[in-house]
């Protein structure tokens, strides 16, 4: 590596690149002063930092980008990360991915609707929400309290929506609302979302105050139950101080290269959020560096900061995000280190939450037992996490199918249920059917559309195990393994072995493969038994174009039968409302041709 580049290195302010030999960036940093930070990945001296000793056994070359100052320096950093994703950086996932709120507000009658990109639109955006079951709760929550409009285009129409005949909505489309009395219910959902209850109920009492004055008493009841709602609401809130401040606390569990910040929200003295943010970090990664830059990558994509953030440690970099932060909330914003009182139960609130994500984590990670003896009596190198069964139902080979059903550690994963109806194969061979239903699931996984599973399990025995086998070889797909489960004695076969696994009955790994293939046999069963329905059901109508399910019950309810249909003429179908003289010869062409059909060959 050529150390004589240290010296054209500036002493100005930016942000620097560690490539590895393979010119990956590994590393991206920021420095107030660059030569002097590149010098010790670059000497020869025993450093105290065992990261900065990982990253100089890596380090092949280095690029650096100048900046005005050392907050132009902080925004840059965090683009580049999200950018090249470097290994050894803490990196916050699925940043790009969190749910806001967003509030309309640039639009006469704004709505509020749920949103992954924040623009410069005049709207207003609330979040990030980290867990999008609770936003979607929230979004629910304040379309019942608020009656804002839900439609996605705005339009004046005579008849107005469901939402407003349950007086979900104020019915701005009929005209009976002026903007600006939408805008005062507008401006009562934003301070609710913003976690200013109160400041909400106070602008909702003088609503109701003045209706009451002008003898509008039913708009006064409807005012009076919305505060209701409002106060019940602010009542589950948590009250940590009388005082009205906005305050967040962040806090970080970690385990190995795991790790969760949690992010604890006050506004207005209440707490009104608490969210879990997974982190990925490097080996040797300190707790300052990876508060510093979860701070750096969260509150880069909220739309609104608070006044005072608390933090466990000390920020090496410290006064350059507060200048940043201030930049971006328009306003100062403080880094506190709390030692005692409500700021340090704040904090203590927050490591809590932290530590209850990554415990929750951990356990996530951690296979069942059933699937970990299950991996060992098949003699896995891993736990069969992801197991999927596979099983054919049919009737002397007519409607013929092939089901997966899939289990995520050791439990149904419905979602990945897939049905196939068989197509290459005629007659009953159950062999055949079962190398097409693998050879078909294993290409949908293939192609994204289902996961790879470690273990697939065949419903049969030695044949349909190596009908299986081969469907595997040829579909190119690594990773899977793969066993069936006879019938008659339950026993377990796996390839490239003549006899049984001994694999004990009340073991819980069998209990686990008698579960699955119980369930695929169900779920098949179930399939061929809708499509043996529906084939029951069906007439020579369902085949013509233009004729639907009223169209068809129309025609047997007046004429009776299929065949009775097939010797009207054109005059006599077109008595039928809604049957043109173009769909009745249709019809006529179409079942005289099915009688013919059906006509025995001489």
């Amino acid at each position: 590596m050529p150390r004589e580049k240290l010296s054209s290195v500036p002493t100005g302010p930016g942000v620097y690149l560690l490539r590895d030999a393979r010119g990956k960036v590994i590393y991206v940093g920021k420095a107030r002063n660059l030569r002097r930070r590149m010098r010790a990945y670059l000497g020869k001296g025993q450093e105290p930092d065992r990261k900065i000793e990982i990253l100089r056994r890596r380090l092949s070359s280095f690029d650096y980008i100048l900046t005005g100052s050392e907050t132009e320096a902080l925004v840059l950093e965090s683009n580049l990360i999200k950018e090249h994703r470097p290994r050894y950086n803490v990196k916050l996932k699925d940043d790009k991915r969190f749910p806001f709120i967003k509030v309309t507000t640039g639009e006469d009658f704004p709505k509020a609707l749920v949103t992954r990109v924040v623009r410069e639109d005049g709207s207003r955006y609330f979040g990030p929400y980290t867990d999008a079951k609770a936003m979607r709760r929230t979004l629910r929550l304040i379309r019942q309290i608020f009656p804002i409009r839900q439609c996605r285009t705005f339009r004046f129409r005579p008849r107005p929506c469901l939402n407003f005949q349950i007086g979900r909505c104020l019915g701005p489309c009929r005209g009976d609302v002026t903007p600006e009395e939408y805008g005062k219910t507008v401006r009562q959902l934003c301070l609710f979302l913003s976690g200013r209850g109160e400041e909400a109920i106070r602008l909702l009492e003088e609503q109701m105050r003045c209706a009451v004055e002008e003898f509008r008493f039913e708009d006064a009841a409807r005012l009076r139950d919305r505060i209701a709602d409002v106060a019940r609401v602010q009542e589950r809130q948590r009250v940590l101080t009388a005082r009205d401040i906005s305050r967040d606390a962040v806090a970080v569990a970690r385990h190995g290269a795991r790790a969760f910040a949690s992010v604890a929200r006050v506004r207005s003295g209440k707490l009104v959020a608490c969210d879990n943010c997974s982190l990925s970090i490097g080996p040797r990664t300190g707790k300052a560096e990876v508060v510093e830059t979860f701070l750096k990558q969260f509150y880069a994509l909220s739309p609104e900061l608070p006044k005072e953030i608390l933090v466990e440690t000390e920020l090496p970099d410290r006064d350059a995000i507060e200048r940043w932060l201030a930049d971006r909330a328009d306003g100062k914003v403080s880094l506190l280190v709390p030692q005692r009182g409500e700021k340090m139960l704040l904090l203590g609130f927050a490591r809590t939450n932290a530590g209850d994500a990554l415990r929750k984590d951990l356990q996530a990670r951690t296979p069942p037992e059933a699937v970990t003896e299950l991996g060992e009596a098949l003699r896995m190198t891993r736990p069969p996490r992801i197991l999927s069964a596979v099983d054919i139902s049919n009737i002397a080979g007519s409607l013929a199918v092939g089901t997966v059903v899939t289990f995520r550690d050791g439990r149904p994963d419905k979602g990945l249920y897939r049905k196939y109806r068989i197509r290459t194969v005629k007659g009953s061979d159950d062999c055949a059917m079962i190398r097409e239903t693998v050879a078909r699931h294993l290409a949908r996984c293939r192609s994204g559309d289902c996961e790879t599973p470690d273990l697939i399990l065949i419903d049969g025995g030695k044949g349909p195990l190596s009908a299986a086998a081969e469907a595997l070889r040829e579909s190119g797909v690594r990773g899977p393994r793969l066993a069936a489960l006879a019938k008659r004695e339950e026993e377990v076969f796996v390839p490239g072995r003549s006899s049984a696994l001994p694999v004990p009955g009340d073991s819980r790994a069998k209990k686990l493969l008698v579960r699955a293939r119980d369930e695929v046999h169900r779920f098949s069963i179930e399939y061929h038994r809708t499509l043996r329905d529906k084939a029951a059901r069906h007439s020579a109508l369902d085949d013509i174009s233009g004729i639907g399910a009223s169209r068809k019950t129309e025609l047997l309810k007046r004429f009776g039968s299929v065949p009775a249909i097939a010797e009207l003429s054109v005059d006599q179908l077109t008595e039928v409302p809604g049957i043109g003289c173009k769909t009745a010869q249709r019809i006529i062409e179409a079942l005289r041709e099915t009688k013919s059909d059906d006509r025995p060959a001489p």
